[in-house]
């Protein structure tokens, strides 16, 4: 990933796959409880880190993956030279963040930098570096995204999963994830290498995180198929190296919207990954990034800082949440507030910043009336035409009444 450029009422029933804890959602998917299994990175530093604090307190965002610490020799730095722990830019923002509520990971590393395991040679260095990292943000996740030719230094990769491993030992609620390149085709060899590494070390990888993006297959490549594709190559390879790997031990994260090669990740294609995630229990969705899930303004084009798509803000922000049990928030202009009941938040939502209860098609609704403008995800709830109606999944400008039994809104009655 790039740095500064790019980087439902539940039911009864509950699965664990491999450490992921899902519950059936009332549309039928599952649907993820833990915190961190909807957490899209964010840039910490090109300019729309605003984003965040939109995604939290108008989306219900719960988790998020801050991007990136990166080693300086055997110290660590955020993007170019503000220090860890000590950054009057990051900090706050961090901060903010968790006064909200939402949990952090802390991602080392990125397209342009490299995790401190790589920087420096000094094992007691690295690992007095990953704790302070715990110990100045107060977390229990870390993230080391690790790209281009370092994926091929085997010998930093032997001092990272040392480091891990031993700190694990001191740190017991410790997890960590590797963020690794992917092809459709899973894996390169030096990727899975990583994964042996921390065999032959003798520490388990929490999350195989893997960055289905940038396949350079053509700009025609359908993104949701090819991110589904590289998941099952790479839940192969990793149960090839040890068997105790599950889609619990999976991450998925795509790059939103255009992506460097010039094809496209789509809102549909989110849907896709939702759907795959649900089905397996896949143990973390992500995507680069929050400060990029909006629609490109003005003169404005930059792979950095917008989608390069037409998109309603945070709208991929609210079709991953679904699979967090939630029915994500602001898009489209439309807040979904209310009740939170078995996982999925339903509710009164407030339209272009007013709140539409009172009539709807001449009868009285006290929930919202759809929007053909709005973004709905699965377990957002609407009325129209004296009915009140539950999207089963990621919809817009599809008429409810007019979708069929099968379609995307299903009928609760009337209202």
């Amino acid at each position: 990933m790039r740095l500064a450029k790019w980087a439902a009422s539940a039911a009864a029933l509950t699965l664990a796959t491999a450490g992921a804890v899902v519950a059936m959602a009332a549309d039928g998917n599952a649907a993820s409880t833990d915190v961190y299994a909807v957490a899209p990175y964010v840039d910490m530093s090109n300019s729309q880190e605003g984003l965040l604090d939109t995604a939290i307190t108008g989306h219900g965002l719960k988790s998020y993956t801050a991007a990136f610490v990166l080693g300086s020799g055997c110290n660590q730095i955020w993007g170019d030279t503000l220090p860890v722990g000590n950054d009057s830019f990051t900090d706050p923002l961090i901060a903010k963040a968790k006064a909200e509520g939402a949990s952090l990971i802390i991602s080392s590393g990125g397209a342009a930098g490299l995790p401190l395991a790589w920087t420096c040679s000094n094992q007691s260095a690295i690992e007095a570096g990953y704790q302070a990292l715990i110990n100045d943000y107060g977390v229990t996740q870390l993230d080391f995204d690790i790209e281009g030719a370092a994926v091929a230094d085997t010998a930093a990769a032997t001092r990272q999963m040392q480091a891990m491993k031993d700190l694990k030992a001191s740190n017991p609620n410790l997890k960590f994830s590797v963020t690794l390149p992917v092809l459709a085709s899973g894996l390169t060899n030096d990727g899975v290498n990583i994964v042996k590494a921390a065999k032959t070390v003798g520490v388990k990888i929490d999350v195989v995180n893997i960055m289905t993006m940038d396949f350079y297959s053509g700009t025609g490549t359908e993104m949701g198929q090819g991110s589904v594709s590289a998941a099952q190559a790479t839940m192969a390879q990793m149960q090839a190296v040890d068997s105790g790997y599950g889609y619990g031990n999976l991450g998925i994260t795509p790059m939103i919207g255009k992506n460097d090669d010039g094809s496209t990740f789509t809102l549909a294609d989110a849907q896709t990954v939702v759907n795959f995630a649900s089905q397996h229990g896949v143990g973390r969705l992500a995507f680069w990034a929050v400060t990029r899930d909006q629609q490109c303004g003005g003169g404005a084009n930059s792979l950095s800082t917008c989608s390069q798509i037409s998109q309603s803000q945070l709208a991929f922000t609210d079709a991953f949440l679904a699979y967090a049990g939630g029915s994500g928030g602001t898009s489209g202009g439309t807040t979904n507030g209310g009740t939170t009941t078995g996982g999925t938040t339903t509710g009164g939502t407030t339209t272009g910043g007013t709140t539409n209860g009172g009539t709807t098609g001449g009868t009285s609704c006290t929930t919202a009336s759809w929007s053909s403008s709005a973004v709905y995800v699965g377990g957002n709830t609407v009325s129209w035409k004296g009915h009140n109606w539950k999207a089963k999944w990621w919809t817009q400008g599809e008429e409810p009444g007019t979708t069929g039994e099968w379609g995307v809104w299903q009928d609760l009655g009337a209202c």
